[in-house]
């Protein structure tokens, strides 16, 4: 129940897993009220692969702990196999671990500009992929409904740096 008497590669999971699905539930409301789409517009398990991706990005980037890779891994598959029952559509479970491989190698390249900012906003970019991703639609309708949350993913990757720096160094 505290987790005395565990490893710190199954603390590290355990911490990667609640944060990973809590994530996908601040990315609900962000679709829900601040891009205000509808529930039945949503292809969920997008909501998984955005929250993992990022997650997996800042983890890679700022985890100074050992076994990474391993955690990651067993992480990864963690927060799919949870997230599956609630997505709503009937995918097996290499079908999400292949979507979500080619979603991180998207998001990932998305991801990179928050850090160098090299764009003048990479924020808008990134949220536009990711509602475009989510809803299968184009965005060219909610660009100011994006403009305007995209402090908000701004926001979630520094909650997720946040975590990653001072939740997962013990």
């Amino acid at each position: 129940m505290f987790g005395f008497g565990k490893s710190k590669t199954k603390k590290a999971i355990e911490a990667l897993k609640n944060q990973g699905i809590g994530g996908q539930s601040v990315l609900y409301s962000l679709f829900i009220k601040a891009l205000e789409v509808s529930p039945d517009c949503l292809r969920k398990i997008e909501l998984t692969y955005f929250s993992l991706s990022a997650l997996t990005y800042v983890f890679l980037r700022f985890y100074q702990g050992s076994e990474k890779e391993k955690i990651l891994d067993e992480a990864a598959i963690s927060i799919i196999k949870a997230s599956m029952p609630s997505c709503g559509e009937n995918i097996s479970m290499k079908q999400a671990v292949a979507e979500y491989k080619q979603r991180y190698r998207e998001y990932e390249a998305l991801l990179r500009p928050l850090f160098t900012k090299a764009e003048p906003d990479p924020n808008i970019t990134l949220l536009m992929h990711f509602y475009e991703r989510v809803t299968q639609d184009s965005s060219t309708g909610t660009m100011i409904q994006i403009a305007a949350a995209s402090p908000l993913i701004n926001q979630y990757v520094i909650d997720n740096i946040d975590f990653v720096k001072n939740e997962m160094q013990t």
